[in-house]
């Protein structure tokens, strides 16, 4: 049974202001958000980076996921998980707070991967507070509300940091650390939230424990059983992570390909960039993500997120399109077709954010949310270790355009083979 099905007008009073805060969280975090998105980008132009620093950047966000089970089990045991949650938000920021007085690259890529490992840690808490804070009915909905707010907010801080990095490209130094105190005041929230949500009988015990050296050893391996189990125990759950493990892959090969091909074989200014990536993506995002919401609503996540991974093989090659129209410099007609892509891209991505975020909700037992998205999150972490470095090998052995179509052709792969898992009847033996 799910006791989330609003047992009473205590837990109605707890979801309005869970929702305020997460509305409040995701103002803050889409300010963060917005200034960091031209990371890659800032990267390759105003410090004039390799395509293989690039590599590097991208290779150390993606890997970041790696550790996220490790933040659940160190949240799982904290006794104030609220206290803890906001001390590790504070530490993954600071860095961003000290651009300003560094030149080098490397501590700019180093600042952006610790910022980026912290902020995975702390990625299942999200689901506890969904999974406890939330009805089943609304859960859908109120995310994508504050999903779509967190757009808003993303959008316009890109698109204006776009035109000003145009009149300045070293302005990124005075504005990441923004992101940093932004981001802290969204773990803030995020550790308000959290002490709204119920503390259970085996959260306490857990909590109660005191911490030895074989607690320590359990804190390193007991996650890693964790992930084998749950993946053992619950094959619809791991056949859902399985394919989202073909689409992570070609959105990691992707996302090596494009700063370089929008750089380099687009040449193009940061206003463009700031306009596709920020305004045209983020007004697609804003538009669908609640009609998103509502067309997952509590159901079998595996047709609709099927559906939105085949969508999105068309991001890819409508910009190899435009990239084919631009060979002599991009007129109108071809950048309609460069928004336009982003603007499918948007789209797509606006189903993956509720299905990424919520969709292993339908497969976990009750006490168990954060468990799940931690297997989810550091499977993210897994292909992270291999898929940037294919992509950067693709693109060096053959060519930006072929890495394009590979990722199109794995974002199809994924989206036939979750559509094939829908079909499958089974019992889940929960909710």
């Amino acid at each position: 049974m799910d006791r989330t099905i609003y047992p009473s007008f205590e837990f109605k009073l707890r979801e309005r202001k869970t929702f305020i805060l997460h509305l409040i969280s995701q103002i803050f975090s889409g300010v963060a958000t917005g200034i960091l998105i031209l990371q890659d980008i800032i990267l390759k132009k105003s410090l004039g980076s390799s395509d293989f620093d690039v590599t590097i950047l991208i290779y150390l966000i993606s890997t970041s996921f790696l550790v996220s089970i490790y933040g659940a089990e160190i949240i799982n045991r904290a006794t104030t998980r609220s206290k803890t949650i906001l001390t590790l938000g504070i530490i993954g920021r600071t860095p961003l707070l000290l651009i300003p007085f560094f030149e080098s690259k490397f501590y700019y890529i180093g600042a952006i991967a610790f910022s980026s490992y912290i902020d995975a840690m702390l990625l299942p808490v999200w689901n506890i507070v969904f999974r406890h804070n939330y009805s089943t009915e609304k859960r859908s909905s109120l995310f994508s509300y504050a999903s779509s707010l967190q757009t808003v907010m993303l959008l316009i801080i890109t698109t204006l940091f776009g035109f000003f990095l145009d009149k300045n490209d070293t302005l990124y130094k005075y504005i990441f650390p923004m992101a940093g105190i932004f981001g802290m005041l969204c773990y803030f929230n995020l550790s308000r939230m959290m002490k709204l949500v119920p503390d259970s009988q085996e959260h306490k015990s857990i909590a109660a424990m005191s911490v030895d050296l074989k607690t320590v050893k359990e804190v390193l391996i007991l996650p890693l059983k964790n992930t084998l189990r749950i993946c053992k125990e619950n094959k619809p759950f791991f056949r859902f992570e399985v394919y989202f493990f073909l689409y992570g892959m070609a959105f990691m090969i992707m996302s090596v390909a494009i700063p370089l091909f929008l750089v380099e074989q687009l040449k193009l200014d940061y206003t463009p960039i700031s306009l596709a990536r920020g305004l045209i993506f983020h007004s697609a995002h804003i538009i669908f993500t609640p009609l998103m919401g509502k067309l997952q609503g509590s159901g079998h996540p595996a047709k609709f997120t099927g559906l939105i991974f085949i969508s999105l093989m068309l991001f890819p090659l409508t910009l190899i399109f435009a990239g084919y129209l631009g060979d002599d410099g991009l007129t109108d007609l071809e950048m309609f077709f460069f928004y336009a892509c982003f603007f499918i891209f948007g789209i797509g991505m606006s189903g993956i954010t509720i299905s990424w975020a919520l969709g292993s909700i339908f497969y976990a037992p009750e006490y168990e949310v954060s468990n799940y998205q931690a297997v989810h999150v550091t499977l993210t972490g897994v292909r992270g270790l291999f898929a940037p470095l294919v992509g950067y090998l693709i693109i060096r052995i053959f060519s930006i355009e072929i890495n394009l179509v590979i990722s199109a052709l794995l974002f199809a792969l994924a989206g036939l083979m979750m559509i094939k898992e829908s079909r499958l009847k089974y019992s889940y033996g929960k909710l």
